[in-house]
């Protein structure tokens, strides 16, 4: 004979079974797969470290200072004080061992008045540090400075002036 519980079982089974594919389909199109387009993001986190630490080396340690220590480095071209403050802010971690290996090339751009057009003149570039890899990033920072570098060009304005200072800055 045939009642209406078999029905009930038949309901509860068919429910069941649309349950479970409606949280199958729900976590296998939550999983984040990484897609060729989506691998810049590493380079977007190089950058803003980048920024960061040249924003950190732009501030002034105190109040009564009246240069930053970028100005300082590139006022007295201290290429290598330069070099070991960026790597320490740029390789600033929890982990001692985690160490980055970041390589860069730095440039300093200001305006010829002479020709009045923009020039450049490379400010440091480490001994070793070749670019070779396609994956870099520029970051720049606007610096004051109150006269000319030693290291600067003789077509570069002695007064006081505005430069750029780009980084150049790729992993190996």
């Amino acid at each position: 004979m045939v009642n209406d519980s078999g029905q009930l079982y038949t309901i509860e089974g068919i429910s069941a079974g649309l349950l479970m594919i409606v949280t199958a389909y729900l976590v296998v199109s939550s999983t984040t797969v990484l897609t060729p387009q989506d691998v810049h993001i590493t380079d977007v986190q190089l950058e803003q470290l980048g920024n960061d630490a040249l924003a950190m080396m732009d501030t002034r340690d105190s109040y009564e200072d009246e240069r930053s220590p970028l100005q300082e480095y590139i006022l007295n071209d201290d290429t290598t004080t330069f070099t070991q403050a960026f790597l320490l802010y740029c390789n600033s971690s929890t982990s001692v061992t985690d160490m980055d290996n970041l390589r860069f090339k730095s440039t300093i751009n200001y305006y010829n008045r002479i020709t009045k057009e923009q020039a450049n003149y490379t400010y440091h570039m480490p001994a070793g540090y070749d670019y070779y890899r396609e994956n870099a990033v520029i970051v720049n920072r606007w610096v004051y400075l109150e006269n000319k570098p030693p290291g600067a060009p003789p077509d570069m304005d002695s007064g006081p002036q505005i430069v750029l200072l780009e980084v150049l800055l790729w992993r190996v």
